[in-house]
Formats: C-alpha cells, sequence, structure tokens
C-alpha cells in the first residue's frame, strides 16, 4: 500500500507545478516557485538578515497562518530553465500540511490559483 501512495505522489509530482495529494489525514502539496517574482522574494521577506528562500518560504506561510509544516523538502532538479524572474526555479518545495492548513492556502497567492 505504501509503495501505490509512493508511486501515485510521484505521478502527482512530475504532471504538473503544484499539486495536492491525501496521505492519511495529511494533504501533500507540491509547488515548483518561480526564480525570484514570489511573495516570499519580496523586501519584507529579503530584508531578514541571511534567510534561505526556503526560510522565508516557511515565514511566508507562517504569516498566513499556516505553521505546522510537516515533512518539508525542497528536491532541486538539475534542469536548465531561462534566467527570467517569471521563470521556473530548480527547486521544487513538498510538504504535508492538514486540511486546515490546506483551506488557508487556498485563500491567497499563489496556492489560490495553483491549488484550485
Amino acid at each position: 500500500m505504501k509503495m501505490l501512495t509512493l508511486l501515485a505522489i510521484m505521478a502527482f509530482t512530475f504532471t504538473s507545478c503544484e499539486q495536492t495529494v491525501v496521505v492519511g489525514e495529511n494533504f501533500v502539496v507540491s509547488y515548483k516557485p518561480t526564480q525570484c517574482s514570489e511573495p516570499w522574494d519580496e523586501a519584507a521577506y529579503t530584508n531578514k538578515v541571511n534567510l534561505s528562500r526556503e526560510e522565508r518560504f516557511k515565514l511566508f506561510l507562517k504569516d498566513k497562518g499556516v505553521s505546522n509544516l510537516k515533512e518539508f523538502k525542497n528536491t532541486p532538479d538539475n534542469k536548465m530553465y531561462c534566467s527570467a524572474c517569471n521563470c521556473p526555479s530548480n527547486d521544487n518545495f513538498s510538504f504535508k500540511v492538514s486540511e486546515s492548513d490546506l483551506v488557508k492556502l487556498k485563500t491567497f497567492e499563489p496556492f489560490k490559483t495553483a491549488l484550485k
């Protein structure tokens, strides 16, 4: 059963930039951000001293009320993308959230559009 769940997660992850998959009582969210045009790339987050992009991402979610991320990981790919801010980055963020946090995610960008 775990293998089937893993295969389902992998299939969803490779077919889109943003996905949610139900695993037990949690929802797996995968998101491929742009290179530099995300809300956590704005001055409110980049002015914080020495925060990595992952830390800024988590801080942004916490500021929006989504603070209980489980199994957060960034799995960078080695693909070549254009170098404009709106081009995909090589980051692939994935994490698990509760149903209530998933509902919150769907109320603000970029997740409002991505997680319909």
